[in-house]
């Protein structure tokens, strides 16, 4: 009986993970409306500084969007620091993810005053005015879309998506993506889009196998006369 012990211990030990592999394309749907749509959700208050309009770039769809796998088995990254710059009087980059605990940071790189805000309740916040030089944190300690703007400029406008889960990525410019390691089990994978919002699709994951996975996002486009 002493023997069976240690040589069922290293049976154990032996074993192979119980872990599968996610992977997928984002596919963004278009459909027509009489009307941009304007991610802007609030009031301003006051008259905006005028400021220079950036060069019209062709829009990438997928540069927009966060996927995420979210399930039982999800262990938050460690947090981690990053930053939003003011630039030109828009936010760069205007869309990141983050782990649960981590920081961004907001500096100002203009010459005028900014005052980043938010009134996402997943983290409402207020940086007051600064001027050029400084800079303003913020640590996001619980998840969900965190959507910034500035009180002076109406065309700023960000967002940070702050996850629980270690599973996540910005897609390629195909729209792929993937995930490694995931255990097996039920999960969901979420799409979030800066316009067309939150999309959901369920996935099973295999053990030891792969699944591949399609969710469709439907993004709204402007109808010209």
């Amino acid at each position: 009986m002493k023997l069976l012990g240690p040589a069922t211990g290293l049976l154990v030990l032996a074993l192979p993970a119980v872990a599968g592999e996610v992977s997928g394309h984002a596919v963004v749907t278009r459909r027509l409306t009489k009307k941009v749509l304007s991610p802007i959700v609030y009031s301003l208050r006051g008259t905006a500084t005028p400021v220079e309009a950036r060069e019209s770039e062709p829009v990438n769809e997928f540069d927009r969007m966060v996927v995420i796998l979210e399930g039982a088995h999800a262990v938050s990254k460690p947090p981690a620091t990053a930053v939003i710059d003011q630039r030109a009087a828009h936010f760069d980059p205007d869309l990141i993810v983050v782990p649960v605990g981590s920081t961004v940071q907001f500096p100002n790189s203009d010459p005028i005053f900014h005052n980043v805000f938010s009134l996402s309740k997943a983290q409402p916040f207020d940086l007051g005015f600064y001027p050029k030089g400084q800079s303003r944190a913020v640590k996001f300690n619980r998840p969900g879309i965190v959507q910034v703007y500035c009180h002076i400029h109406a065309n700023m406008y960000a967002a940070i998506v702050v996850t629980g889960s270690p599973w996540f990525a910005r897609p390629a410019h195909d729209g792929s993506f993937s995930f490694g390691n995931v255990p097996a089990g039920h999960y969901r994978l979420v799409a979030w889009h800066k316009i067309a919002g939150l999309h959901v699709v369920p996935v099973d994951v295999p053990a030891a196998g792969a699944v591949d996975v399609t969710i469709r996002v439907p993004v709204d486009m402007e109808t010209r006369p």
